[in-house]
C-alpha cells in the first residue's frame, strides 16, 4: 500500500505588491490545501495569512527570527505530528536564512519524514557580481552535509525551495543521490518565474523539489493560478504528490 500526500514549496515574494496580492495567496491555499507547505522569503503578513487559511495546519513556532522573517514549513494535522525541527546555517549572505527542516510522523504509517527547505542566493548578488563565483554551490554542499548528518537511516528526506539554479546545484543534489519531482514523475520541467503579468523577467526553472530514500514522486507541476489578473506571487509553486509505502 502507498500512502499519498501533496507537497508545495512557495517563494512568497517578501513585501512586494503587497496588500495587493493578499487575496490572491488567500485563494491559492483555500482552494489547494497542501498536506506539506514549504515558503521561502516569509513575512509576518503572509505568515499570518497562511495560518488563517489553512486552519487544519500546524507550523514551527521557535525563537530565532528566520522562522518568521525568511522561511517555515506547514503540515496538516490530520496526517502528521512534529518529532522536532531545526535551522541550520549554510553560510549565506542573508544572515536569516537557513536550511528549515522538520521531522514529521506521519500518522498512519507511523514513519518519520525529514522535510526541508532553503533559499539558495540569488545570481544577482553583488558578491557573485564582482567575483563571478557562485555561492549556491558551497551553500549545496553544506545542504547535503547537514541532512546527511540529520537523517535517519532509511529515512525519507525531501528537500525543496528556490534554488536560484537550474545547473551546478542540480547537479550536485542528484549527485548525492537525490532525484527532483520532476524527473521522477516523467513530468516536463516548467519555468517557475516569472509569473507573468504580475512580475517580469527571462523565464527561468529556479524552484525545485527533490527527495531521496523509500519515498516516490508520483506526479509534480508548476502552479499557474491567477486572482484578478494577478498571481499570489512572482514565482510560481511547485507541486508534487509522493507516495509514501507502507
Amino acid at each position: 500500500m502507498s500512502e499519498r500526500f501533496v507537497v508545495t514549496t512557495y517563494n512568497l515574494w517578501t513585501n512586494a505588491r503587497w496588500p495587493e496580492r493578499e487575496a490572491a495567496v488567500r485563494g491559492y491555499l483555500d482552494l489547494t490545501r497542501p498536506d506539506v507547505l514549504c515558503v521561502q522569503e516569509l513575512q509576518s503578513h503572509s505568515r499570518e495569512v497562511i495560518d488563517q487559511t489553512l486552519t487544519g495546519h500546524a507550523r514551527v513556532h521557535d525563537d530565532f527570527e528566520g522562522w518568521s522573517e525568511e522561511g517555515n514549513i506547514w503540515w496538516s494535522n490530520d496526517l502528521f505530528d512534529l518529532v522536532e525541527h531545526g535551522a541550520e546555517d549554510l553560510g549565506q549572505l542573508s544572515p536569516q536564512r537557513r536550511l528549515f527542516w522538520v521531522r514529521l510522523n506521519h500518522r498512519r504509517s507511523g514513519r518519520t519524514v525529514l522535510v526541508s527547505t532553503a533559499h539558495l542566493t540569488w545570481q544577482g548578488n553583488p558578491r557573485e557580481q564582482e567575483e563571478g563565483l557562485s555561492p549556491r554551490v558551497a551553500e549545496t554542499r553544506r545542504t547535503i552535509e547537514h541532512l546527511d548528518r540529520l537523517a535517519g537511516e532509511q529515512e525519507p528526506v525531501l528537500f525543496m525551495g528556490d534554488l536560484n539554479d537550474s545547473a551546478n546545484v542540480i547537479r550536485r543534489l542528484r549527485a548525492a543521490d537525490y532525484v527532483d519531482s520532476f524527473t521522477a514523475s516523467g513530468s516536463p520541467l516548467a519555468p517557475t518565474h516569472p509569473a507573468r503579468p504580475t512580475a517580469n523577467g527571462t523565464p527561468q526553472v529556479l524552484d525545485w523539489q527533490f527527495h531521496r530514500g523509500p519515498i516516490r514522486a508520483m506526479t509534480s507541476h508548476v502552479g499557474e493560478w491567477f486572482l484578478d489578473e494577478l498571481a499570489p506571487s512572482d514565482h510560481k509553486p511547485v507541486v508534487a504528490t509522493y507516495g509514501l509505502d507502507v
